[in-house]
């Protein structure tokens, strides 16, 4: 199954030429309220959108055709894939060009349906950008799981037995209080070695960008200490205590709150440092027209959006698509006061402008 970063970049290099693309996103969360509680608001929506998108294409034409192919297909992949543990659907389509592709995630998406020259991938950006993989280590002095986050689900992934539990025996009978003592110590040393090397494998594999240790307050401290330097960045200073045996629900109900906020944290940080660049002329510009020069130019490394610029959605979604085909970021920021009043877009560059007089 692909990423949602290899979906983006495929969308990004989608070339419909005089075709039209649907884009479709999805609230899947069911309504819980009302005399139809498990029934999906975005069934609705996406009914009414398709139908008034129709009516502009009337009476004929091969564009009515393309979408009428389109609009079923969509159609008919709701009706059979609309799982309950879903909360978000993408999907992109063009007939014209046997376009045809999907993206399930465990957070909503805001509900869009739209017919336009270019597939729309804001969301998909915000996706990446604000639910990035995740390694989560659950661990007591003996015995550890281990689970990743993707698109907003998380997973728990088997150990080296195909078992989702890690764990070593120990076997201490016949020492006396000061050996057993020790023993138990180098072991559970020991086993903060393997599972650190078991965390860093799981790390290179996923791609994961953020670490978060949970569970015992004596096996923590140990599993911190041998894990690589190299791994220290991807740490979250914020451990959680979880029991060994916690449900994996309640696992993400803790880290849900906690990956959140260290996304706010991250964005701010790179929109500080936006605005920093500005103001010393260094390697960061702002303004629509600044931001897609650099992004045309290939200079841009990262393209940072406010949550409230006033950009609409075609020029912002035009923007993402040159992040995408130039390999530049996407951050997306809530809040950020100063990136607001500074026009709500700009970029980090990968090298220095030139100016000129």
């Amino acid at each position: 199954m692909q990423t949602a970063r290899e979906l983006l970049e495929k969308m990004a290099s989608f070339d419909p030429g005089d075709a039209l693309v649907l884009s479709v996103y999805l609230d899947m969360r069911p309504h819980a309220v009302g005399e139809s509680p498990a029934i999906r608001h975005a069934q609705v929506i996406l009914k009414d959108r398709l139908r008034t998108i129709e009516k502009t294409l009337l009476p004929r034409g091969p564009a009515l055709d393309d979408f009428r192919a389109d609009a079923a297909r969509v159609q008919r992949f709701f009706d059979e894939h609309a799982e309950p543990y879903l909360e978000g659907l993408a999907i992109f389509a063009c007939n014209r060009h046997q376009l045809f592709e999907t993206l399930e995630s465990g957070v909503p998406f805001d509900d869009f349906v739209a017919l336009e020259p270019l597939p729309d991938l804001f969301q998909l950006a915000r996706l990446i950008d604000e639910h990035e993989t995740s390694v989560v280590a659950l661990v007591d002095t003996n015995t550890a799981r281990l689970f990743v986050t993707r698109r907003g689900f998380l997973h728990e992934v088997s150990g080296p037995t195909d078992d989702k539990f890690y764990s070593r025996q120990r076997n201490t009978g016949g020492l006396n209080h000061k050996n057993y003592q020790r023993r138990v110590q180098n072991r559970r040393i020991d086993f903060a070695r393997d599972m650190a090397t078991a965390i860093e494998e799981l790390v290179a594999h996923e791609g994961a960008t953020r670490v978060i240790l949970a569970g015992d307050a004596v096996a923590i401290p140990l599993l911190h200490q041998a894990l690589s330097p190299q791994l220290e960045p991807l740490i979250s200073e914020q451990v959680l205590s979880l029991d060994i045996r916690a449900p994996r629900d309640e696992v993400h109900s803790e880290i849900t709150p906690l990956l959140a906020q260290i996304e706010e944290d991250e964005s701010h940080g790179v929109a500080d440092r936006l605005i920093e660049e500005v103001q010393r002329q260094g390697l960061g510009v702002v303004g629509p027209q600044e931001t897609r020069d650099a992004l045309t130019h290939g200079q841009a490394d990262t393209l940072v959006l406010a949550a409230e610029t006033p950009l609409d959605a075609q020029e912002r979604n035009e923007l993402v698509h040159l992040a995408s085909q130039t390999g530049a970021d996407v951050e997306t920021v809530q809040g950020h006061e100063t990136l607001i009043d500074a026009g709500g877009v700009g970029a980090l560059l990968r090298y220095q402008v030139s100016w000129t007089p």
